[in-house]
């Protein structure tokens, strides 16, 4: 996963999401948001996702441990079909505001 700052809280994750060093590497990012505002009672992240077709699962746990326990809010802009469904049918979308950014859904 190559990882493209967008702005403070706004993110492009290009590439396969699957290995631990992805885990590691977006953890640090969460952390540092959370510490960085800790008097906000609601934090957010915005992560633009153009390309993966899954997400490793130690990433999904730790956004919904985040999600559920931390009051984080998480936008995911999903480019790819199969990820976009997945993420419905695992009911993601009951814990993360999923938003299909395929770019058919602009044609």
């Amino acid at each position: 996963m190559r990882l493209e700052k967008i702005e403070n809280n706004h993110y492009i994750l290009h590439g396969k999401i699957k290995e631990m060093s992805d885990y590691e590497d977006l953890k640090v990012i969460l952390e540092h948001l959370r510490k960085d505002k800790p008097q906000e009672s609601i934090q957010e992240v915005i992560f633009k996702i153009p390309n993966a077709k899954d997400i490793n699962s130690h990433i999904i746990g730790h956004w919904l441990k985040l999600a559920r326990k931390n009051n984080f809010r998480f936008h995911l802009y999903i480019g790819n079909t199969r990820l976009y469904e997945l993420c419905y049918q695992l009911g993601l979308n009951n814990f993360f505001e999923i938003i299909d950014d395929r770019v058919d859904t602009y044609l």
